[in-house]
Formats: structure tokens, C-alpha cells, sequence
């Protein structure tokens, strides 16, 4: 009894372990440096869903060959290796990579809770919520599937299910404009931007005539040469003055924005508040031309109304715009190549020097950002020089590319940024010909390990850095067919299949406990025990479970029950012969194990041939079918024949063990004397 009451004990704690791990829908341990993470916060009972059950995207690649190259199996390996490093980095769970074809010429790539689009948007002074935007979205732009969240650094993310593209007709012409665009300018039509523009006062010199007639003073621009006061005239009064609020509306309509809306705050002192809808920076195209935008062209009408004290405060123009996130910045990431390039930049002339007429705080930022007026010098420093690349957020720079050099990668480092500080320098970091950002430093950095920052959004950083860490594709990529799973059938086809298997399982444990009686008892609870252990398997592997995976499952508790089934058979059979309770539970299950073996044993085999067949032919719903299956038949195994025979043998020596009636299916059991006769 002690014996059996140990064992016992063991499958209660293994049954408690497993409905603990399921009860946390998200288990993250960490130990010397490494954060071992199981479980989704999103998904049913943590598990992790495939494409069929949570929703997501279905990307289909096509390789495209090279003039005078041919695309090898060793290429298209190198794609989905690489393909499959950076869709497990970008945070997806449990993705699938597959090469279709014979031979294989297509790349299959499944993202399961992947689906949709996002805007990342950053207002200046942060003067719009999450909640007035996410309003916008839903209210004007009759977007109800938009959510957003505010981001660590300020900006705002909207979720979207999609964004539309542009399309353009067969002749070229754009017949719908993409929707990003679309609404950024609704956007900016909305939420107004604030300016404030403050004057110094120019002082003019009020001389007063002594006229008797009574009439105005009038005023004269300066005073007698000498110094002294004019004989019949009233000392001179310097007046200070500014422009009216006319002028600077006058000058707002003169830079092209008449719509501004211009107050003056407090008379005579210099500051204007101005309110309009959307204004637009200054942009460079790829020959280095400068497209003056709006803020240039008022700076500049402004200063030629009076003595503009500032460069103006802007409030509330949009800063920062992406449109990414979910598919659009899965599908940039995997047929993306990035060349990491390291320039020195030389930049033109001296800053007290400016060129061209150009005032000293533009000739500041023009030697070192207008092509026509810096010079790129080639570095040392290689791109295979680059060794790690992660993505993290700084107090200072918020998102950021942190950078890791090799040995002779970071003496190389040391000496051209210690260069560029000597200089006045900048050091240029391309990413595919663009620039990523161009910064300056202050002396040389040591130890090979530095940051990239910029414009940076949370998504943009991390795609960067596995960008960097992942290299270049061996061979380019075409998509030819996208699928979007909607989360809503995968949440139905969920719940359908968790009805199937609730009725399922109910309808086994009825007729185990009505026909079978104390053995269907044990089997009921070796079938739950069976079941938290399965669930709790694929979720610590982890296991990603399918539709496929799901009829497996249901499967796979058939398979369970027939071996408490084939136990209590020979239980009953052992118990007409005339044998003992205890003798009969032990030659039962050894008498069904053989058959129990057996059988489940050819279920195996039949799973790991259709295992191997769906990873030799990319079907990816037969290999989830078969693991699934395979997993599932050899639990039920350990659970039917050691869970359930030391559960029996408890049952046997409690006072229940007296009634043998209560162990076999049949009313004319033999009594507990025996006489070898069945009646």
C-alpha cells in the first residue's frame, strides 16, 4: 500500500506541475544570462497557436535567378536559414520556413499572430494623446479596427488590420494613392500646429515740434547731428516698435501659407502666437538639392519684416512618420539586403565661415549635411567587422542600434573616431546606400562598442539590428502570393475545436465510469491527468498546435482510452479464473501490455513516416498532425499503464477492494472467496 501511495504521489505532483505551467500563460525564468520564455500572454492557455487557430499571414517567396548564375539546392538553404533567423528575431511565434517544390524554387514562410499594419507618429511637444488619435482613426477616418498605445519614447503606435498600397494603371498613372499618405495629411488637417514667433524691438527715435497750432508731434527719424536739442523743439523720445500682427499675417501669405491663423500675445511686445494645419521641413533628393519647405520660407519672411529674436517654436508638427509594423515590416525584413558602409565625412569649409550668403546657424548644419559641400573618404573599418547588433532603448536617444566590433574591427573604430574628433568630422553609416545617421564624437570611443541613433522607432531600431546581424540574401526574392488568415476565424476555429474535444472527452469518461465502474473511474482521471501532462508538453517544448494538431489530439485520446480499455478486459478476465483483486490488476496489465505496445508502437511509426513525409514534400499540416500524434500516443502510454495500474491498486486496498463487482463490467463477478465459477 506504502509503495503504491509513493507512486501516487509522484503522477499528483507531475499532474499539479502541469496545470500550474498551463495556468501561467507566460513562464520566464532567467539564469547565468540566459532567459528561458514559454507561453503567450495572448493565446489559449499560453500555448503556442499556428497560423489556422491564432490568425496571421501566409507569405509565398519565389527564388528569381541570376543572369549567367544558376540557383542551387545550397542557395535556397542558405534563404530559408537566413529567412528563418530573422522572423524568429522579429518576435513572431513559432514561425514556419519551408521550401516548396521538386526541386524546391519557392519559399514558404507562415507567421502565426502576425497580421495587419501599423503607423508610427510623433507629434513635437507631444500635445495629441493616444486616445484623441486612436478617436480620429476610428470616428473620421471610419477606421474602427485602429488601436493605439503610446511607445516608451513618446511617439504613438496604431495597429491597423491593413493599410492599402498605391496602385497605378497600366499606363503608369496612379489610380489610388496609398492610404499611409492619405492619413497623414487627414492627420495634420486635424491637429493644429502651434509657432510662436518673438521680435526684438527696433528702436526709432519720436522727435516733437513746438508747434502752437496744436496739432500731432511729428516724428523725425533721428536726432540733431550735434547731439543737442533743436531750438523750438521737445526732446527726443526713442519709441520702440514691432511688426503689427497685419505684417506677419501678410508675411505668412507671402511664404505661402495665408491659412495661418497670427494673435499677437500682449500688445507691443514682440510675441506672436500663430496656429495652422500641417507645415512641411526642408528636403533633400538624391542629387543633394534642398526643396525649401514651409518652415524655411516663413523664417525667411518673417526676418524680412523685423529682427526675428529665434528660430521659431514649433509645436505639434508631426515629426516623426512610419508606416511598417506587422506584414509590411515582416515583408521588408525577409527580402531585405543590408550592406553596412562606414564613411569619414569631411566637411566643407569652416563654421565661421559660411558660404554662399547663407546665414551662420544654416552654414552650421549645411557644411555637414548639403552634399555640395562635404566629401565622403573611404575607412578601414568593413562591414564583417561588425560582430552583434541588438536593439534597446536609452535614456538619453531613446531607441537605439547598439554595435559590437571584433578586435581588429574596434582599433579600427578607435582611430577613425578619434580622427573625426580632431576634426570636426562625421562619421557617415550607410545602410543599402542610405544614410542611416551622421555622427560626430568628442574623442575617440575605445573597446569596440558603440550606438546608433536617430529617428528611431522601437520597430525601425530592431529591424535594423537583425538587418545587421543577419546579412545579405543569397539570391533575390519575389513575393507571388500573400494570405492573411483573419484572427477571428482562427479564434473560431479554436473554439470549435476545444467543443470537439470538451464532448469528446466528456462522452469517454460517461462510458468508462458507467460500464466500467471503478476502472472507468481510474481511467477518467488517468484520461484528465493525461490531458494537463499533453497540454503542458506542447506548451514547454514548446509544440505549435494546428487545426491538424488539434483532430490529432482528439485522436490520440481514443488511443488512451482503449488501453484502459483492453486493462479492464483482462482485469475481468484474470477475476473469473478465480484469482484475487490484486493478483488480477497485476496480470492484467501485464497480460495488455503487449497489445497496448504493440499498437501504439505502429502509431509512432506511422507518425514519424508522416512526419518525415511532410518535411520531405513541405506540407506543414501533415508534419504538425503526425507530431502532435506521435507525442500524444506515447503519453497515453506512460499515463494508461503506470498511472492508471497504481491508482487501481490503491483503489483495490481501500474497503472498495472487498466489492469486486465495483472492478468488472459484468453483475456475476465471482465472490471474494472464489469458487472458479462464474454465474
Amino acid at each position: 500500500m506504502f509503495r503504491h501511495l509513493r507512486r501516487l504521489s509522484f503522477f499528483l505532483v507531475l499532474a499539479v506541475l502541469a496545470a500550474a505551467l498551463l495556468a501561467i500563460p507566460e513562464l520566464r525564468l532567467s539564469a547565468f544570462g540566459n532567459t528561458f520564455v514559454r507561453g503567450n500572454e495572448d493565446a489559449f492557455l499560453g500555448l503556442s497557436l499556428g497560423l489556422d487557430l491564432q490568425g496571421g499571414t501566409h507569405l509565398v517567396y519565389v527564388a528569381q535567378e541570376e543572369e549567367g548564375r544558376e540557383i542551387t539546392l545550397e542557395d535556397l538553404e542558405g534563404v530559408r536559414r537566413i529567412i528563418e533567423s530573422r522572423v524568429n528575431q522579429f518576435g513572431v511565434s513559432e514561425p514556419t520556413v519551408q521550401l516548396l517544390g521538386n526541386p524546391p524554387d519557392r519559399v514558404m514562410i507562415q507567421l502565426p499572430g502576425l497580421s495587419g499594419a501599423s503607423v508610427t507618429v510623433s507629434f513635437a511637444g507631444n500635445p495629441v494623446t493616444a486616445e484623441e488619435v486612436e478617436s480620429f482613426f476610428r470616428d473620421e477616418l471610419d477606421r474602427s479596427d485602429a488601436e493605439v498605445q503610446q511607445n516608451d519614447d513618446g511617439s504613438l503606435l496604431v495597429r491597423l488590420d491593413e493599410i492599402a498600397g498605391e496602385l497605378r494603371d497600366e499606363s503608369g498613372e496612379v489610380t489610388r494613392r496609398a492610404e499611409g499618405e492619405v492619413f497623414r495629411e487627414r492627420l495634420e488637417e486635424r491637429f493644429p500646429v502651434s509657432l510662436t514667433a518673438v521680435f526684438n524691438p527696433e528702436l526709432i527715435v519720436q522727435v516733437t515740434t513746438g508747434d502752437d497750432t496744436g496739432g500731432e508731434p511729428t516724428p523725425t527719424p533721428a536726432a540733431d547731428d550735434t547731439g543737442g536739442e533743436s531750438e523750438g523743439e521737445a526732446p527726443s523720445v526713442p519709441t520702440p516698435t514691432v511688426p503689427t500682427v497685419a505684417e506677419v499675417q501678410a508675411a505668412f501669405a507671402a511664404a505661402g501659407r495665408p491659412d495661418a491663423e497670427v494673435a499677437e500675445v500682449g500688445e507691443g511686445t514682440g510675441l506672436f502666437a500663430i496656429t495652422l494645419y500641417g507645415i512641411s521641413e526642408d528636403v533633400v533628393d538624391e542629387e543633394g538639392n534642398v526643396e525649401p519647405g514651409d518652415v524655411s520660407k516663413i523664417t525667411d519672411a518673417l526676418r524680412a519684416i523685423g529682427d526675428l529674436a529665434n528660430n521659431l517654436t514649433i509645436t505639434g508638427n508631426i515629426t516623426t512618420w512610419s508606416v511598417g509594423g506587422g506584414v509590411l515590416e515582416a515583408k521588408q525584413l525577409i527580402g531585405s539586403t543590408a550592406q553596412l558602409e562606414f564613411r569619414e565625412r569631411v566637411c566643407g569649409g569652416t563654421e565661421d565661415e559660411p558660404q554662399d550668403g547663407l546665414p551662420d546657424e544654416v552654414w552650421r548644419v549645411a557644411r555637414c549635411a548639403d552634399p555640395k559641400y562635404y566629401q565622403h573618404q573611404a575607412t578601414n573599418l568593413e562591414a564583417d567587422d561588425l560582430v552583434n547588433a541588438f536593439a534597446s532603448v536609452d535614456p538619453s536617444f531613446g531607441p537605439v542600434v547598439n554595435v559590437v566590433f571584433n578586435d581588429e574591427g574596434a582599433d579600427e573604430f578607435y582611430v577613425l573616431t578619434d580622427r573625426i574628433s580632431r576634426t570636426n568630422g562625421r562619421l557617415a553609416i550607410y545602410l543599402d546606400g542610405v544614410e542611416l545617421v551622421s555622427p560626430t564624437t568628442q574623442s575617440g570611443i575605445q573597446g569596440g562598442r558603440a550606438i546608433i541613433y536617430g529617428n528611431f522607432t522601437p520597430e525601425r531600431a530592431r529591424t535594423v539590428a537583425i538587418q545587421l546581424r543577419s546579412g545579405s540574401l543569397p539570391v533575390t526574392l519575389d513575393l507571388i502570393q500573400e494570405r492573411t488568415v483573419d484572427a477571428t476565424l482562427g479564434a473560431d476555429s479554436l473554439q470549435r475545436s476545444l467543443i470537439a474535444g470538451g464532448v469528446g472527452l466528456l462522452l469517454l469518461l460517461v462510458f468508462m465510469i458507467a460500464y466500467y465502474k471503478v476502472p472507468g473511474v481510474v481511467a477518467a482521471i488517468a484520461l484528465v491527468i493525461y490531458t494537463a501532462l499533453l497540454l503542458a508538453v506542447f506548451k514547454g517544448i514548446p509544440v505549435t498546435l494546428t487545426l491538424a494538431g488539434a483532430a490529432a489530439i482528439v485522436l490520440s485520446l481514443g488511443f488512451a482510452v482503449d488501453a484502459n480499455i483492453l486493462i479492464a478486459e483482462r482485469m475481468k478476465e484474470e477475476l473469473r479464473t478465480g484469482r484475487s483483486l490484486m493478483a488480477a490488476i497485476s496480470e492484467g496489465f501485464d497480460r495488455a501490455w503487449p497489445s497496448i505496445r504493440d499498437g501504439n508502437i505502429s502509431t509512432i511509426i506511422t507518425a514519424i513516416v508522416l512526419f518525415w513525409f511532410g518535411d520531405r514534400f513541405s506540407t506543414s499540416i501533415m508534419q504538425g498532425f503526425a507530431l502532435t500524434l506521435g507525442i500524444g500516443v506515447a503519453l497515453s502510454m506512460f499515463t494508461a499503464f503506470f498511472a492508471s495500474r497504481v491508482m487501481l491498486g490503491v483503489a483495490a486496498a481501500t474497503p472498495l477492494g472487498r466489492r469486486q463487482g465495483l472492478f468488472v463490467p459484468v453483475p456475476d463477478a465471482p465472490s471474494s472467496e472464489g469458487t472458479g465459477e462464474a454465474r
